[in-house]
């Protein structure tokens, strides 16, 4: 997905490499922020704080080949230090009242108004299960990917996935997951 190369020009001062990077991270950053901040303004928020992080700090990256575990994980750290600050439970902000016959159709792929109750089930979880969670289902990350990004071995990633899905369907039946 990155070029080995525009991290390396990056990291040696190139505005234009750095901004080729953000322009192939941001979906999948923004994706990761809303996912756990259920508000669009606070998920930009999230993004920019990141993109800043990322700018000062890309040429302490050791391992350039490691850009995109680099760059979520400063996300990820983003999000948990917003809600450890604001220490509150997150509400899914509400939408513009449409006709009950029109389809509601979301800026972004996500059916976070289908998909209340599971979003609610996960923000129950704790932030490392939540964030195991969220990378496992919502960003198709691999165990080790996940292991990578969390600094988690990778049993302990599979037995929490198996114990928050257990939480999961208990909160939500049987039949939900």
């Amino acid at each position: 997905m990155y070029d080995i190369n525009s991290v390396l020009k990056a990291q040696k001062g190139d505005d234009g490499a750095f901004v080729e990077l953000m322009s192939l991270s941001q979906e999948e950053l923004y994706r990761i922020a809303f996912t756990y901040m259920k508000n669009e303004q606070e998920a930009l928020d999230i993004v920019s704080d990141t993109v800043y992080k990322a700018y000062m700090g890309i040429k302490k990256l050791n391992n350039p080949q490691f850009f995109q575990t680099w760059i979520i994980k400063i996300l990820i750290n983003q999000c948990i230090n917003r809600l450890k600050v604001s220490n509150r439970i997150t509400y899914i902000r509400e939408y513009d009242k449409i006709d009950i016959n029109d389809e509601y159709v979301p800026d972004i792929d996500m059916e976070i108004p289908r998909n209340i109750d599971l979003y609610k089930a996960i923000d129950k979880l704790d932030i490392k299960s939540k964030s195991i969670i969220i990378l496992r289902y919502a960003q198709d990350m691999t165990i080790p990917q996940i292991s990578e990004v969390l600094q988690i071995p990778k049993g302990t990633i599979k037995a929490n996935i198996y114990r928050s899905l257990k939480k999961l369907k208990n909160e939500l039946g049987e039949g939900c997951i």
